[in-house]
């Protein structure tokens, strides 16, 4: 995921750096195609980090990280 990050960093600095509209236009659908590369892998590792903290949520273990999250969200919204 990161090499796909870093990549659509490279294609919007590329972007940004061009001079003539056709090379502009072209830099533009590499940085759109990076970008939706990076947003599905984000969505992947997001649903995988969920789905594990669902599993670990229906153990014994994860009633007390249960209270560990209603405190976090508490204190956020206090701020």
């Amino acid at each position: 995921m990161r090499e796909r990050i870093k990549e659509k960093q490279n294609a919007y600095a590329a972007h940004s750096n061009s001079t003539s509209e056709e090379e502009k236009e072209v830099r533009e659908a590499t940085y759109k195609a990076a970008k939706k590369l990076v947003k599905k892998a984000v969505t992947i590792a997001k649903n995988n980090a969920y789905e594990r903290l669902y599993q670990k949520l229906g153990t014994r273990e994860g009633n007390k990280d249960v209270f560990k999250l209603a405190r976090l969200r508490e204190k956020r919204q206090g701020t």
